[in-house]
């Protein structure tokens, strides 16, 4: 995710680990779909600048940028981060959801990717804007609807954790 929010107004130009990438305007979204790979497999959908969603090779949740806030897996659950600042330093301070906390977390992730797996059927529905990408549209177009359709498949796991500093 971008270092600072308003950093995510170029994707296109400035998220070179991800490659592929594509922006769309997607019937129902008020914004631009903004949707990358990396190397790794990870890969991740940016909704506008929130709701932002990225997905391990397996489609299972690593991070998430939503209402604001920024959240990473811890294995079990997801931590939301919140960035304090001082006069000399930043810390980030996690608090860990809770169980109902987290299902209610991915019950709306999975209601909005749910959502998108049935608009991304209708061609008429999804306009590509522009793509960095070695593949045909039309590829790139189901290399993306199956990722969609395995995050729905998945959406009520999280990644392995992310290890942070100790």
């Amino acid at each position: 995710m971008a270092l600072h929010e308003q950093d995510r107004e170029d994707l296109m130009r400035e998220a070179t680990a991800l490659f592929p990438r594509a922006e769309f305007q997607v019937e129902q979204e008020h914004e631009p779909l903004f949707w990358g790979q990396k190397k790794n497999g990870h890969f991740s959908f940016y909704f506008g600048s929130d709701p932002v969603y990225q997905f391990d090779q397996n489609a299972f949740l690593r991070r998430a940028y939503l209402n604001g806030q920024l959240y990473r897996t811890q294995g079990s659950t997801l931590a939301r981060l919140t960035r304090l600042h001082n006069s000399t330093e930043s810390v980030l301070q996690r608090y860990d959801l809770t169980e109902t906390e987290l299902t209610a977390c991915l019950q709306v992730m999975a209601q909005r990717f749910q959502q998108l797996e049935l608009i991304w059927q209708d061609p008429e529905k999804v306009k590509l804007v522009q793509s960095l990408a070695e593949c045909s549209d039309l590829e790139l177009h189901n290399l993306i609807h199956d990722q969609i359709r395995q995050v729905v498949q998945h959406s009520d796991q999280v990644a392995p954790r992310i290890r942070g500093k100790r």
